[in-house]
């Protein structure tokens, strides 16, 4: 595990992630790419078969969850107090609704550490590390974006949640693939207030006129697969719309299909790049939605993509939960499209970023650390709270009925609808297998993508050999075939 790091933290400035991990209605763009010119490979390569993906059996029907014993305070002093360490406000602020929300004798015993700097960077990366080595003060407890988290997740660095007392019986309501994301080796190492389902978020009065519908079941009939989708977007071409902002919008949905995770790691924990047809998949339906004038080819978190929110002639986004406060940013009440907004599953489901909570192998107060983290994570009342003064779609079925019933979610830029039923619905049926360079590969294929665009490539061959290029460059233990 350790080279894993090593490499990953060498590798931080010169490819940063593109996956997004923001809770509540805090934006928070990626870093931009580093852009290299190297060609790929001439011979072409075998990927694997893509197949039908497995779909997480998750009914999304609350259950009775057990609860966590809140430990006594008693004998305790000031060197019992453990460190919570985070990177921005938005987390800092979730935080202190939890302590505020927990008994009150625990307050001064919880430290927040707010390192104010970006999720991804290299900044808290090495924030993390020292503290985890001593050179600062010991991280007790860890927020990580989703986009870095298993490289310690997936190390000895974190606790194993059960060894701690927090067991999957109280962890119960929470949504499938986000126990699957944070298990390694078959325990489970990490846990999440939110679920980040995406969307596809489209506009009312476009689809009025084009579609004849606004309702968001009804247009979901429209849009239900990829054919469909292509058929949608050239009803839209031919009404002069575009069907989305740019050809990377569908990444996510894409990508997310896939059944097996792009590293393999055997019983040895040798490690293989295994790339899958879900990449191939991605950079043909991109190509089809450039090739046919679908979209006005912005980039995500270009001006040019923000700018169609608040008008213009862009059908939809795909878009999560956290989504909607960029949509917000950019799409304020005097302008043309608030309130025109709705949202419907879309053509896959998929999620979108995230926030994980972890407990360090080495606290000094196991036990609230852990209940820390039980509070955040697991407590429904904690958790609908959350929901309620942040505005969180949080992973707990229990607390998330209790705010869709209670009216907690509606957007007026929505013109009132509730997006909470839509991330429910979605969140039942994602499938997830992640690995920790996953950022990295989002970056190359988005490269490759628009080379292949451009006609500079000309097969998706291409795109995979120069994935598998990038890949050996920046992690040379990896094997590449």
């Amino acid at each position: 595990m350790k080279k894993k790091l090593l490499s990953v933290l060498l590798s931080t400035a010169m490819v940063a992630s593109l996956l997004v991990g923001c809770g509540g209605t805090q934006e928070a763009a990626p870093a931009e790419e580093t852009t290299t010119e190297e060609a790929p490979a001439e011979e072409t390569e075998e990927v694997v078969e893509e197949a039908e993906p497995e779909v997480v059996e998750d009914s999304g029907e609350v259950t009775e969850a057990a609860t966590m014993e809140v430990p006594s305070v008693e004998g305790w002093d000031e060197s019992m107090a453990i460190n919570v360490y985070l990177w921005d406000a938005d987390g800092e602020g979730k935080v202190q609704t939890v302590i505020d929300n927990m008994p009150a004798e625990f307050a001064d015993y919880i430290n927040i550490v707010n390192l104010n700097v970006g999720g991804q960077s290299e900044e808290y990366i090495n924030g993390l590390n020292n503290a985890l080595d001593g050179t600062d003060a010991y991280a007790d407890v860890m927020l990580f974006d989703e986009g870095i988290a298993k490289q310690w997740t997936e190390s000895d660095s974190t606790a194993v949640l059960a060894d701690l007392g927090i067991t999957s019986d109280m962890y119960a309501n929470a949504y499938s693939y986000t126990v699957d994301y944070a298990t390694y080796e078959g325990d489970l190492k990490a846990l999440t207030w939110q679920a980040t389902p995406g969307t596809f978020i489209y506009r009312a009065d476009i689809a009025e006129e084009v579609l004849g519908t606004s309702e968001p079941a009804e247009v979901q009939e429209f849009i239900s697969d990829w054919d469909g989708f292509f058929e949608t977007a050239e009803k839209m071409k031919e009404a002069g719309y575009k069907m989305v902002a740019g050809t990377n919008e569908i990444k996510y949905p894409i990508l997310n299909q896939r059944t097996a995770p792009w590293v393999n790691v055997d019983a040895d924990k040798n490690e293989t790049l295994q790339l899958d047809d879900t990449l191939v998949t991605y950079a043909e339906r991109a190509k089809q939605l450039y090739d046919n004038d679908y979209t006005n080819q912005a980039d995500q978190w270009s001006p040019e993509w923000y700018a169609s929110m608040g008008d213009g002639d862009v059908f939809g986004y795909f878009g999560c939960t956290w989504f909607f406060g960029t949509l917000g940013d950019n799409c304020p009440e005097d302008a043309a499209n608030y309130g025109n907004w709705r949202t419907t599953v879309g053509p896959d489901t998929y999620y979108w970023g995230g926030t994980y909570v972890a407990v360090g192998a080495e606290t000094n107060n196991p036990e609230l650390a852990a209940y820390f983290a039980y509070e955040m994570c697991c407590d429904p009342e904690i958790m609908y709270t959350i929901a309620e003064e942040k505005g969180d779609f949080v992973n707990n079925k229990e607390a998330v009925q209790k705010a869709i019933d209670n009216g907690i979610g509606a957007q007026d830029i929505l013109g009132g609808q509730n997006p909470f039923a839509t991330f429910a619905e979605a969140a039942k049926s994602i499938n997830t297998q992640s690995t920790y360079i996953d950022g990295k590969i989002l970056g190359w294929v988005d490269e490759a993508s628009k080379s292949y665009n451009a006609g500079e490539y000309t097969s998706t061959d291409d795109v995979i050999n120069y994935i598998k290029e990038q890949a050996k460059t920046a992690y040379s233990y990896i094997t590449v075939e």
